[in-house]
């Protein structure tokens, strides 16, 4: 064997190799200079750590697993994070839509009502705190307040619809 057989000194020296290569490893050995000099320092190092007493800082190997196994990245856990994510922002205009309409529905009522008092009704019921009011300020207070409420609603839905479009350009440059 004329190479130098330094790819094989570390098993040799732990008593890993058999048979064919034990003896090619050995047989060079004992004509190499330079390879018995490598292997003597192999030894003299694994003497070294032989001797010197293992740190006490150092966690047994079971606990270290556990830990390194904690930091691992979850992807399930994340995916269905992101999945559950996607279909709560993909809800979201159905919730201001909702919203909306709910608002509309009970100024609705509410228009009904000041209708009906300007009307007369209000002389049917006891004499209650609407009825003290002018019913002309409460009429404009309601649509005010309810064009107001309509355009906080569609500046959230425009906000999520230019966020939601942005995201879609993001997610398209990245593919």
């Amino acid at each position: 064997m004329d190479e130098h057989v330094h790819a094989w000194l570390e098993a040799y020296h732990d008593g890993e190799l058999h048979g064919r290569r034990l003896q090619q490893v050995e047989s060079h050995l004992a004509s190499c200079k330079e390879c018995r000099s490598e292997l003597e320092a192999l030894q003299n190092l694994s003497a070294l750590l032989q001797e010197s007493p293992s740190p006490a800082h150092l966690m047994p190997p079971d606990r270290f697993v556990a830990q390194v196994g904690l930091r691992l990245p979850r992807r399930q856990e994340e995916a269905n994070r992101r999945g559950s994510l996607n279909i709560s922002w993909r809800a979201i205009p159905f919730g201001l839509f909702g919203m909306w309409a709910f608002i509309q529905a009970l100024f609705i009522v509410i228009d009904l009502i000041l209708l009906g008092l300007t009307f007369g009704l209000g002389d049917l019921l006891s004499q209650g705190a609407l009825i003290s009011l002018n019913r002309n300020e409460l009429l404009l207070w309601s649509i005010g307040l309810n064009i107001g409420l309509s355009m906080v609603i569609g500046l959230l839905y425009l906000s999520w619809l230019v966020s939601w479009w942005v995201g879609r350009q993001h997610t398209q440059n990245e593919t």
